[in-house]
């Protein structure tokens, strides 16, 4: 399977989108902070699977 690219909470919500944009979920502690790029095939987010690194986060 292919590497589709993906964003996800890790803020506990467990949510996802195809496109770039903030936690949208009230209840979530990530609630409005940026969704992480994810690279997994599965579509499972797991430790197994790789996320990608914020460009803005390496110095």
């Amino acid at each position: 399977m292919e590497n589709h690219k993906h964003y996800i909470c890790t803020g506990g919500c467990e949510g996802v989108s195809d496109t770039p944009c903030a936690c949208q979920a009230p209840d979530c502690t990530d609630y409005q902070h940026p969704l992480k790029a994810c690279l997994c095939t599965d579509r499972k987010h797991r430790q197994n699977n790789k996320t990608v690194r914020e460009e803005s986060s390496v110095k």
